[in-house]
C-alpha cells in the first residue's frame, strides 16, 4: 500500500547525470517549422530508455488489431510509467519513468508475465489500497488482473478477484463507480463472433472487497456485436459514469450499432433516440469538448469511408459532423484521442491509422473546418499503427504521445509546444477506495469568464489503452489559470466539489476533496503531523505540491486562515463540524494511548484536553 503520492523532490544524481548524457547525444532535433507556432513532436523512444518492437496484433486472420500501451503512474512516484504489450515474446514491457522522462526496463522481477495475444491494457484501483492495478485483456485467451504490491512488483490475482473465465476475444476496458458505492467496476468489450468466439461483452460490478461478479446480462450491457471499446464516462456530467460501447460491423438495417448506455442511479438505459449509436465500423472512441460550447462529443473512428464526429447540444442530442468538421478523414483508423496538442486552450483531435496512410492531426482554434497538420508536427508517417495513450512523461507542461505502431519500436513521440504555451496539470486526489478519484469532472477557465476546457479523469480511452490520470488543460501564454471547478462523482448521495483559484502552471497541483482537506497522508484524521507540515507550508510562503492538503480556501496559498481551518478540524474529532462533548467523550475513551494524540507527545491526556477545549463550541 502506498500513501497519497506527490512528485519527487529529486532522483538519484547518478541516474541523472547518466540520462543528461543520453539526452544531449541522442535527442531528436526539431524541425524549423516550430516557428510557425505549430507544435512539434519528435519520437525519442530509443534515447528515452523505451525499446520495445511490437510485431503481434496485425489487421485480421488470427491476429487481434493492435496490441494496447499504457501511461500511468504505477509506482506512486508522481511521473507515468509505461506498459507495453505485443512484442514477438509475448513479454508485457514494464518501463520505470526516473522523473525526467526517461525510463528504465523494470519487466524483469515486475511479475508481470509473458502471455501470448495480448490486447488491451487499463489500470484501476480495484482493491482500493492506493496502488494502480493492471487488467490485460487477451485475443480468444484467459484475461489477467494483475495486483499491484507496490515497488512495481505484480502478482496475478484474476482468479481470486472473480475475473476468471473471461476469454472471449477481448479488446478495450474500462474503470469506473458505475453504482455509486465507492469502489471501482469494470467494463470489457469483446469482439464477439471473432474466429467462431461467442463470449459477449463483460461488465464487473465490484463488491467492495477486491473481488467482481459479473451483472452485464443483468443490466442489458452484454452486447452480442463485434465490440472493440467500451468507455465508462459521465457524458451528461450527472455524477455517475455511462457507458459507450464501440461496434465494428455496423449495419442500420439489420442491428449492429454503436450504443449509448444512460445511467440512472445503477441502472443503464439505452438511449439511441440521441443519435450516438451510429452504425460504422467503429474502432476506437475519443470523447470531448471539440466544438467549445460545454458539452462532451464523441469522436469514433472507422474504414476508409470516413470517421464519425458526434457534436453534442444543449438538449442531449448528438448530431454527425465530421464533414462540416473537417475530421472525416479517408483512411482506415483505430486509436483516437480529443487532447490539447499546443496548449492554447482550446480541444485538437488526434486519429493514427493503417499502414501505408498518414494519422491525421486536426488542430482546434481556427473554427470548422479543422486544419489537418500532423505532416507540419511531425505526426504524419505511414507506419502500422492502432493504439496510443497521451500524458506529460517529461513534466514540462505539455502532452507526449506513446504509440504503438506494428513491426517497430514502440514511438513516444515528446512534444515542444510554441514558445510561451503553458497548461495546468492537476492530479485529482480521491477518498475511499477511489483514492485516484476516477470519474471526477474538471472545468478549467483560463481567464475568467473565459469558455471553460472540460476535462474527466478517465480509466480506460481511445482504444485498448490508457492515458496518464493527471488532468491537462492549455491556458495560452497564462502563467495560471483564473478557476478551477471539480467535481467528485457521486458515492451515495453525496458528491464532492471544491473550486480552486490563481492555479499555477509551473507544477502539478494536487486537488483534494474537501472530506480530505488537512489530512495529507490519508490516514482518515488530521493529527499533529498534519499540523505541523501545515505550519511549515505557511512559514515558507510560496505554494507547492506538498502544501495543497492544507489549501482550505481554495486559493492557492496556505496562510493563517488554512492553518486555522487545520486545527478546528484536528479538534473535530468525529467531523461534525463542531468541537463539542462528542468529540470530548471519544478523546477520553483513548485516553493513555497515542490514537487520538492532539498535542504531538505521543499519549492523549490532560494536554490534549487542554487543546480540545481552546476550540469548544459549547
Amino acid at each position: 500500500m502506498q500513501r497519497d503520492a506527490f512528485p519527487r523532490a529529486g532522483v538519484d544524481e547518478v541516474a541523472v547525470a547518466a540520462c543528461a548524457v543520453v539526452a544531449a547525444c541522442a535527442l531528436v532535433a526539431r524541425p524549423a517549422s516550430a516557428g510557425e507556432g505549430l507544435p512539434q513532436f519528435a519520437d525519442e523512444a530509443v534515447a528515452r530508455g523505451v525499446s520495445y518492437v511490437v510485431t503481434q496484433g496485425a489487421f485480421g486472420g488470427l491476429e487481434q488489431y493492435g496490441c494496447g500501451v499504457l501511461l500511468a503512474d504505477l509506482d506512486g512516484d508522481g511521473d507515468d510509467d509505461i506498459v507495453l504489450s505485443g512484442a514477438s515474446d509475448s513479454r508485457l514491457g514494464l518501463f520505470a519513468n526516473n522523473g525526467l522522462g526517461h525510463f528504465i526496463d523494470r519487466t524483469l522481477g515486475s511479475g508481470l508475465p509473458s502471455l501470448n495475444k495480448p490486447s488491451g491494457l487499463v489500470a484501476g484501483d480495484y482493491d482500493g489500497d492506493g496502488d494502480l492495478d493492471i487488467l490485460l485483456t487477451r485475443w480468444i485467451a484467459p484475461a489477467a488482473l494483475f495486483r499491484n504490491e507496490g515497488g512495481l512488483a505484480f502478482t496475478n490475482q484474476t482468479a481470486a478477484a472473480g475475473l476468471g473465465g473471461m476469454s472471449g476475444a477481448g479488446a478495450g476496458a474500462s474503470f469506473g463507480d458505475f453504482d455509486a458505492d465507492g469502489d471501482l467496476d469494470l467494463a470489457v468489450a469483446m469482439r464477439t463472433g471473432t474466429l467462431g468466439n461467442q463470449m459477449r461483452n463483460r461488465f464487473y460490478r465490484n463488491r467492495g472487497d477486491g473481488i467482481f461478479e459479473e451483472i452485464a446480462a443483468q443490466l442489458g450491457v452484454d452486447d452480442a456485436f463485434a465490440s472493440f471499446q467500451c468507455l465508462l464516462q459521465d457524458l451528461d456530467r450527472d455524477g455517475d459514469c455511462d457507458l459507450y460501447v464501440s461496434n465494428d460491423k455496423g449495419n442500420a438495417s439489420v442491428g449492429p450499432r454503436n450504443r449509448l448506455f444512460r445511467n440512472t442511479l445503477g441502472a443503464f438505459v439505452e438511449d439511441c433516440g440521441s443519435g450516438a449509436c451510429i452504425a460504422i465500423d467503429s474502432m476506437g472512441v475519443a470523447t470531448g469538448d471539440l466544438d467549445a460550447n460545454g458539452l462532451i462529443d464523441i469522436f469514433c473512428t472507422n474504414v476508409g469511408t470516413g470517421h464519425a464526429l458526434l457534436l453534442a447540444d444543449a438538449s442531449g442530442q448528438y448530431i454527425r459532423s465530421e464533414q462540416a468538421a473537417g475530421v472525416a478523414g479517408a483512411t482506415t483508423g483505430w486509436g483516437a484521442m480529443i487532447f490539447d496538442a499546443d496548449n492554447d486552450a482550446d480541444e485538437d483531435l488526434f486519429a493514427c491509422s493503417m499502414i501505408g496512410a498518414p494519422d491525421y492531426l486536426w488542430l482546434g482554434g481556427e473554427g470548422h473546418p479543422m486544419p489537418e497538420r500532423s505532416a507540419k508536427c511531425g505526426l504524419g508517417d505511414g507506419d502500422d499503427s492502432y493504439a496510443l495513450a497521451a500524458g506529460d512523461i517529461d513534466n514540462d507542461g505539455d502532452l507526449d504521445i506513446l504509440m504503438q505502431s506494428r513491426l517497430r519500436n514502440a514511438r513516444l513521440f515528446v512534444n515542444e509546444v510554441p514558445a510561451g504555451q503553458r497548461g495546468v496539470r492537476l492530479r485529482v486526489v480521491g477518498a475511499g477506495m477511489n483514492r485516484h478519484a476516477i470519474g471526477a469532472l474538471v472545468e478549467v477557465e483560463p481567464a475568467l469568464g473565459a469558455s471553460p476546457t472540460l476535462r474527466e479523469v478517465v480509466a480506460g480511452s481511445a482504444y485498448k489503452s490508457m492515458s496518464s490520470l493527471v488532468v491537462h488543460a492549455g491556458v495560452g501564454t497564462l502563467a495560471q489559470a483564473a478557476r478551477v471547478t471539480v467535481r467528485w462523482p457521486r458515492v451515495g448521495a453525496v458528491r464532492e466539489e471544491r473550486v480552486l483559484t490563481g492555479v499555477p502552471t509551473s507544477f502539478v497541483v494536487p486537488v483534494f476533496p474537501p472530506s480530505r482537506l488537512g489530512d495529507a497522508a490519508g490516514d482518515g484524521r488530521v493529527d499533529p503531523v498534519d499540523r505541523a507540515a501545515c505550519e511549515a507550508c505557511v512559514a515558507q510562503g510560496a505554494f507547492r505540491a506538498e502544501c495543497a492538503a492544507f489549501d482550505f480556501d481554495g486559493d492557492c496559498a496556505v496562510g493563517a486562515a488554512d492553518l486555522a481551518q487545520l486545527e478546528r478540524r484536528l479538534r473535530d474529532l468525529d467531523q461534525s463540524g463542531r468541537v463539542d462533548a462528542a468529540d470530548l467523550a471519544r478523546l477520553l475513551l483513548a485516553w493513555g494511548s497515542p490514537a487520538l494524540d492532539l498535542s504531538g507527545d505521543g499519549t492523549v491526556d490532560g494536554t490534549d484536553v487542554g487543546v480540545l477545549l481552546a476550540g469548544w463550541d459549547g
